[in-house]
């Protein structure tokens, strides 16, 4: 696609995406802080994704990642090859 092309296609997202402002989020984090400590199997102890993880309960949306943290959270997560795989099959459908 070239610019001209691309600007319908901006817009179109821009319609449907939902601004959160992180101040909304923050009453979340120390409950995500948790969920993110106790339910992930990769067990490193990370709680860097927690706004993250709030933003995905807030606006009930999956999560496209390239690590594990956020299994067990509630949230479906997406790797590059599952999410290719996905339009693909919406494609061929």
């Amino acid at each position: 696609m070239k610019r001209p092309e691309l600007l319908g296609v901006l817009d179109d997202l821009a319609d449907v995406l939902t601004v959160v402002p992180v101040a909304a989020l923050e009453p979340m984090f120390a409950r995500c802080e948790e969920t993110l400590r106790d339910a992930a199997p990769s067990r490193n102890g990370s709680v860097r994704a927690a706004h993250v993880l709030a933003l995905a309960w807030s606006v009930e949306a999956d999560v496209w990642a390239t690590d594990r943290d956020f299994a067990g959270t509630g949230v479906a997560t997406w790797s590059t090859p599952n999410l290719m795989r996905g339009f693909a099959e919406v494609g061929a459908g």
